[in-house]
């Protein structure tokens, strides 16, 4: 009986010190521009690689804070094979003035079980810039062109050197 016990307890041993199989995700976001105008739209840009046995589905939901806005879903379904890059990219756009995080959130099922990362970057939004007022007309003394000789003025009097 005790030998027994022995064994269990060795094959336990055996497989906590082979450790589980393991699976992950690696991911990088990118903006297309760290700064833009109210009104102007940035590129976000996530690169995921799957490390694990076999294809996963991932979720990939921006999380886009007030003052900015997405014309993309609000949710990306994509497949993740072992390996292999998938890019997802969605617009944001500014609507106010400020400093943000856009962040994006990662869901995916790792051997049951769900797991979650978020990606974040920062992206400042700048007023637009005012529109120049248009070229005032010349109105000064300075900004007349000098007089011509007209009638009754002599033009044949000599100038005087300075």
């Amino acid at each position: 009986m005790m030998r027994v016990g022995f064994v269990l307890l060795l094959m336990l041993g055996v497989g906590l010190c082979t450790g589980l199989a393991v699976a992950e995700i690696t991911a990088s976001q990118l903006l297309d521009r760290g700064s833009i105008s109210v009104g102007d739209t940035a590129v976000v840009t996530l690169n995921l690689i799957y490390i694990g046995d076999n294809a996963t589905q991932a979720s990939v939901v921006p999380v886009i804070p007030y003052g900015l806005a997405t014309s993309g879903p609000a949710m990306y379904m994509v497949t993740l094979y072992p390996g292999r890059q998938e890019t997802v990219s969605y617009p944001v756009v500014a609507e106010q003035p400020g400093y943000y995080d856009v962040i994006s959130s990662i869901s995916y099922t790792e051997y049951g079980f769900m797991r979650e990362l978020q990606m974040v970057s920062p992206l400042v939004v700048v007023s637009q810039s005012p529109v120049p007022p248009p070229a005032a007309p010349p109105s000064g003394p300075d900004d007349q062109p000098p007089a011509e000789p007209g009638p009754g003025m002599p033009s044949d009097i000599p100038k005087l050197n300075s």
